[in-house]
């Protein structure tokens, strides 16, 4: 294993140790501030034993993380994702530059990946375990638990089903240990060049269950399509905000004469779409998940086909018996049980008129 830039630093070692002991969220290391923590959602700063940091500090502690490996990929490409592991606990880190400086994020993971039932999810995630091949998505834009919820399904599948599981992502967060199914998890940059590349190497390597972290490029969305079409359970996550916003974005990544094609292969190859979003409680005690859950049906396929997306939502709002709803539905659960604010529940809304005509 590859040694370290610099072995440590001064507070390194003390930052992380607090982050576990609270079992905190996000930090922020940057130039001429104190470092900054997330608690349920409000940026606060550490400045009882720190002084401000400065250009010298923030270089020390990024160097203090990677190798030179890292650091020339990070010169290069002016951003670096990684995984790394401290007193048995893992954490998500980003280095990147602003102002020509030095900026690092990290996230802490949880120590254990957490059951579909721990994360309170109704028992269609399960039932979408026990199929063999379609594609399901993940969505939301970033700090929305996506990474856990997929983390979670993988999981699943590998407590009760014998499969054989690849994972390709950026990196690595949650570690899955070999259980009913045999699991291969694959780093970009570390294992594999590119996302394109090790989906074409994963066609080779006869998985039942693919995770791809996320779609970024048309070319990787066409094998994605491809290894649902040839018998692969697929999931992968894009940043957007709904179900109807997701095939949306699948569809306009290609041009107007290939869009016929591709909504003809989404309407026979997508199965999902799970939206998520992580909301602050009132008593600010812990996070809440609410999601919109899109479930095809004849209906579903029929309006992708005929590009009449705008129609989806009215369509999942109407297929309650098939497990789909919309945000809003969990919004208002959570608005009258008191769980979030108002404010909350208002800011995240897809839809703020629907949400006022439900409530009223």
């Amino acid at each position: 294993m590859e040694n370290l830039i610099r072995p440590d630093h001064k507070i390194k070692d003390m930052l992380l140790q607090v982050i576990i002991d609270n079992e905190w969220s996000d930090m922020y290391i940057t130039v001429w501030s104190h470092p900054a923590i997330k608690i349920w959602g409000e940026i606060l700063r550490i400045n009882e034993w720190i002084n401000i940091l400065t250009e010298t500090d923030t270089l020390e502690f990024a160097e203090s993380l990677i190798t030179e490996k890292q650091h020339e990929k990070l010169i290069r490409d002016k951003n670096l994702d990684f995984a790394f592991s401290y007193n048995s606990r893992r954490f998500r880190w980003n280095i990147s530059f602003q102002s020509k400086k030095y900026m690092v994020v990290l996230r802490l993971l949880s120590s254990n990946i957490p059951s579909l039932d721990n994360l309170w999810l109704t028992d269609i995630y399960k039932d979408i375990t026990k199929l063999w091949q379609w594609l399901i998505l993940v969505t939301w834009p970033t700090w929305s638990g996506k990474s856990t919820t997929m983390a979670s399904l993988i999981n699943h599948i590998n407590e009760n089903y014998n499969r054989h599981i690849i994972t390709i992502e950026d990196p690595i967060e949650y570690i899955h240990e070999h259980k009913k199914s045999i699991i291969e998890q694959k780093e970009i940059w570390r294992d594999v060049l590119n996302y394109s590349s090790a989906l074409m190497w994963a066609m080779r390597q006869n998985p039942q269950v693919i995770l791809f972290w996320e779609m970024r490029t048309k070319e990787e969305i066409e094998m994605w399509l491809t290894l649902a079409e040839t018998g692969h359970l697929v999931f992968s996550s894009l940043h957007t905000r709904n179900a109807h916003q997701s095939i949306t974005r699948i569809i306009d990544s290609f041009e107007w004469t290939e869009q016929t094609q591709i909504r003809l292969q989404l309407a026979e190859s997508l199965i999902a779409i799970f939206s998520q979003r992580l909301l602050k409680k009132s008593d600010w005690t812990w996070v809440v998940m609410a999601k919109e859950i899109l479930i095809k049906n004849n209906a579903i396929s029929n309006l992708i086909r005929e590009n009449d997306l705008h129609q989806i939502p009215s369509v999942i709002q109407m297929s309650s018996r098939d497990w789909m709803q919309l945000l809003e539905k969990d919004l208002i659960d959570l608005i009258n049980k008191w769980i979030i604010s108002l404010e909350e529940w208002l800011k995240y809304s897809n839809n703020p008129k629907l949400l006022r005509e439900w409530a009223s």
